[in-house]
């Protein structure tokens, strides 16, 4: 499991749910989605805080 916390102390947690795509990667998915809403780009994925509005962007490093 892992966690995403924002500065504004929202925090939720990412867990495993035990489904695996073709190459034996396990897929994940947000615990509460009120609190985290994320848009996948094409670059990055962005996270966005519900109760602050602030975002965070994880940008790919393939």
């Amino acid at each position: 499991m892992m966690h995403l916390e924002c500065e504004c102390g929202n925090r939720t947690n990412l867990f495993a749910t035990g489904d695996r795509d073709e190459h034996g990667r396990e897929f994940i998915e947000l615990e509460d989605d009120d609190r985290f809403s994320f848009i996948i780009g094409e670059d990055s994925l962005m996270f966005k805080c519900s109760f602050c509005g602030y975002r965070y962007r994880l940008k790919s490093y393939e």
